[in-house]
């Protein structure tokens, strides 16, 4: 008898990252994949609604796309991460999709889907948490029918946009605040466990030259056109996939150590340079905290995706 597969909603502003952590859920047999939901963060909501459409269209992806929030929960942000490229997806032009988005707002589309997979929805959230918290806010009984919202944002160590916080959270401070104070099963993925799990030129290179394929192309182009680069523990050039890590998490936890901790989000509008910061306090935990990966298995995700999409005309 097959496992059965896990009910999934991705929560995005596609970005380069986000682009191959989709390609990465959409390939796997352990994931249904059964919507995405854009929001503002990366780029302009205007460029990651268009993205999240050419995304599914131009990979064959069966999945939803709800649209989503063009701004933040309380105060507009405005800032963009330049390491994507203009329109966020680094050197890569998708062709213009004719898909329409779904008949639900994104809020709404996650609360239907949840009470149709009672209980057992995942969302992985790898954008700013500006969409999560408002279907929490509008849809406030859907806590119970959520099996678990797996993140990639925050940091328990140092931050990027400042030196306490990290992008996705300091976009939407009191978004952050309402997911982390709702009580459901929360797994993050923070800059103290991807800043240390690059995947490096070399290996996207090769997995490129191996394949022969359109996919393959892609991912060496996203990769290069994408300038969040760092140096691997192997002390190799390598490319930081931030979102990629809470994909690997859903598809198989064994493979990551983790930590169990309790996390506060600083929303003090004034407060300098730890607005958005995800601290670890003392009391109860609330969240399960990603500390590493068996990189090897990280690894085999990159060429099972490449294998899943090698036949992409």
């Amino acid at each position: 008898m097959e496992d059965k597969k896990i009910p999934v909603i991705i929560d995005t502003d596609p970005g380069v990252d986000d682009a191959l952590a989709i390609m990465i859920a959409a390939a796997s047999d352990k994931i249904d994949l059964l919507g995405i939901t854009p929001v503002d963060g990366n780029v302009s909501a205007v460029f990651t609604h268009k993205n999240a459409l050419n995304l599914v269209s131009f990979l064959g992806i069966d999945a939803d796309v709800a649209e989503g929030g063009y701004d933040q929960l309380v105060y507009r942000y405005g800032r963009y991460a330049s390491s994507h490229g203009a329109e966020g997806m680094g050197g890569v032009e998708l062709p213009q999709s004719d898909r329409k988005f779904h008949e639900l707002r994104a809020w709404d589309y996650i609360y239907e889907k949840a009470k149709e997979h009672n209980g057992e929805l995942v969302i992985i959230a790898i954008g700013p948490l500006t969409n999560i918290a408002r279907t929490l806010i509008m849809h406030p009984d859907i806590k119970p029918m959520i099996k678990k919202i797996v993140m990639m944002g925050g940091s328990t160590e140092r931050g990027n946009v400042t030196p306490y916080a990290e992008f996705n959270f300091i976009v939407d401070p009191p978004a952050a605040k309402v997911v982390f104070e709702s009580g459901i099963p929360l797994v993050m993925a923070g800059l103290n466990v991807t800043l240390k799990t690059g995947i490096s030129f070399d290996f996207i290179g090769s997995l490129a030259k191996e394949s022969g394929s359109k996919i393959g192309g892609m991912l060496n182009e996203l990769i290069h056109g994408y300038s969040d680069v760092n140096i691997n523990k192997e002390g190799e050039k390598s490319s930081v996939v931030h979102d990629a890590i809470a994909v690997a998490y859903v598809i198989d936890p064994t493979k990551l150590e983790t930590e169990e901790d309790r996390i506060e989000i600083q929303t003090e509008r004034f407060c300098e340079g730890t607005w958005g910061q995800s601290k670890v306090v003392s009391g109860e935990p609330n969240c399960t905290v990603i500390t590493d990966i068996d990189m090897d298995y990280y690894r085999q995700l990159y060429r099972d995706t490449v294998e899943h999409f090698s036949n992409l005309k």
